[in-house]
């Protein structure tokens, strides 16, 4: 409809009359449909049911009253509007709307804490939202006065009760109540403005792992370079495929994975984030195995390590040596987004233009390339840090070699270049620790374990011993460590809502144990 923007109204509506009686995607309704799912508390059981197919016809009637209905409420054309929502059918029909109507989609993930749910929404000053109803009676609720502008929240699964402490001015819709209404305007009532290919069609806000999350401004034609690109990639994606939605939408990989399948007629059914898996679920799954393991007996454990390596040999044969020396990955081409939303000072250091007008993206992620041609992602630059004798350490490489181990719980390692070590601060597992104390015969409380000189040692001991066996260099390991008798969780500052290291808060919370841990008092 508009070349170079997000529209699949074609595929939606009667531009395409094969797709209009086609099941599109699953609507999820309680105790009916696979993956209705609890967002905060994890112990809730899943609902397990049947599927509730809309067909594309009915996708796009939704979405094209649900964006006349945000137009009718004062929404309009290239001003911002935000969603703060799990992945679901609504998510999708939501954004529809949003690209139809050239309203500007202000992403955030469900799992941002307070602040940088209001950093987001006050930096791009959006005056509505749509949410669902357990977000808002969990995490907007107790933010909404910090957020002035808001005028208009959308719950897209009911209304929850009205609250007294809502500040006075902001109204709670459903969104079947703003499609009723956008339904009852005029047949005539179209989209004010139609989208350009430059136009912003989304700004994805990130999870913080280095301070306050950044907005990314993505325009129509940078999704629709992207999606291209991802298509091109699965040959034969057509209406006998079913894609399983479950990663956040408020990312651009799940978003453009389905951008693909609806431009391919394939059917979307949502699933729930606790039937599926992240690396930190496949990271407890790894350690729990491996406990396993250590438990069998000394034919059966063998057996496993045989294969296991067997496995491991096949996976990785021909692909152990690097072409090159590693270097940082450079992005380029039409799906390099704008940069940061108003962060030009940011936007200046990770991106740029070449003499050929080529716009660049500087990933931060360093990568090497194998025998086949295969780019391959090592680490991240910010992790690299040079040693006073000159070697470099990678931060992450020496956190993945020990994080599994059953004894920990979370490690952070540390070095710098006026030091010829690294050191690590360590969240240990309570119950390895508390058992590891009662067979050297220490005892105390866990805070004095946690603090205890001896138990450092015996701890440190295990963590060179496994970084001995995971082939780490003789400067990688570390060589000093601190006890931490307390988790690192988003509430402590030290970790974002994803549970990615903060190392910059981490140094200075642990400021006087580097001190310690390197002499100086």
């Amino acid at each position: 409809m508009f070349p170079g923007t997000v529209d699949d109204s074609r595929r939606l509506g009667s531009d395409k009359p094969k797709y209009t009686q086609r099941d599109m995607l699953c609507i999820l309704k309680p105790g009916s449909c696979s993956g209705e799912r609890p967002i905060s508390h994890i112990r809730t059981a899943v609902i397990l049911g049947h599927y509730n197919w809309l067909s594309y016809e009915d996708v796009f009637i939704r979405a094209f009253n649900f964006g006349n209905g945000l137009q009718t409420l004062g929404q309009k054309p290239k001003t911002n509007i935000a969603i703060f929502c799990e992945t679901r059918a609504e998510w999708m029909i939501a954004a529809q709307a949003c690209f139809m109507y050239n309203f500007q989609l202000v992403t955030l993930y469900a799992t941002l804490g307070g602040p940088a749910i209001v950093h987001g929404l006050n930096e791009t000053e959006v005056t509505n939202i749509i949410t669902s109803k357990e977000l808002l009676q969990t995490k907007l609720k107790d933010i909404v006065s910090l957020v002035p502008r808001l005028r208009h929240i959308i719950t897209v699964d009911g209304k929850p009760p009205t609250w007294s402490e809502f500040p006075k001015g902001v109204i709670v819709h459903t969104m079947a109540a703003v499609q009723a209404l956008g339904a009852k305007a005029s047949l005539e009532n179209k989209p004010q403005s139609r989208p350009s290919p430059l136009d912003i069609a989304v700004i994805m806000y990130t999870s913080g792992s280095t301070g306050l999350p950044k907005g990314v401004m993505i325009s129509h034609s940078n999704i629709i370079a992207g999606i291209t690109g991802m298509a091109e990639r699965i040959p034969g994606l057509g209406e006998d495929d079913v894609y399983i939605g479950y990663l956040p939408l408020a990312h651009v990989l799940e978003l453009s994975a389905e951008l693909v399948c609806l431009s391919h007629g394939c059917r979307i059914g949502y699933s729930s984030p606790q039937t599926l898996a992240d690396q930190e679920i496949m990271d407890r799954i790894y350690k729990n195995v491996m406990n396993k393991v250590n438990e069998m007996s000394s034919f059966q454990r063998n057996l496993f390590i045989l294969a296991y390596n067997y496995k491991m040999e096949q996976i990785s044969k021909g692909h152990s040596t690097p072409l090159c020396d590693k270097g940082e990955i450079l992005i380029g081409g039409q799906n390099v987004t704008m940069g940061y939303y108003k962060n030009e000072a940011k936007t200046k250091a990770d991106f740029f233009e070449d003499e050929n007008g080529q716009r660049w993206l500087c990933t931060g992620d360093i990568g090497e390339f194998d025998p086949d041609g295969c780019l391959k992602i090592i680490d991240r630059k910010k992790d690299l840090v040079k040693l006073q004798a000159g070697e470099y350490v990678s931060l992450g490489k020496v956190e993945a070699a020990l994080k599994n181990l059953p004894l920990i719980d979370n490690i952070c390692a540390y070095a710098n270049s006026y030091h010829s070590y690294v050191i690590g601060f360590v969240v240990p597992n309570q119950k390895e620790l508390t058992e590891l104390a009662r067979k050297k015969g220490l005892e105390g409380t866990w805070e004095e374990l946690c603090n205890s000189c001896e138990m450092e040692n015996e701890v440190l001991k295990v963590l060179s011993e496994a970084a001995i066996s995971a082939s780490l260099e003789k400067f990688e390991i570390p060589v000093k460590i601190r006890l931490s008798p307390e988790p690192w969780t988003p509430e402590t500052g030290l970790v974002t809502d994803a549970f990615k290291l903060k190392r910059k808060e981490l140094k200075t919370h642990y400021q006087a144990d580097i001190e310690r841990m390197y002499g100086r008092k």
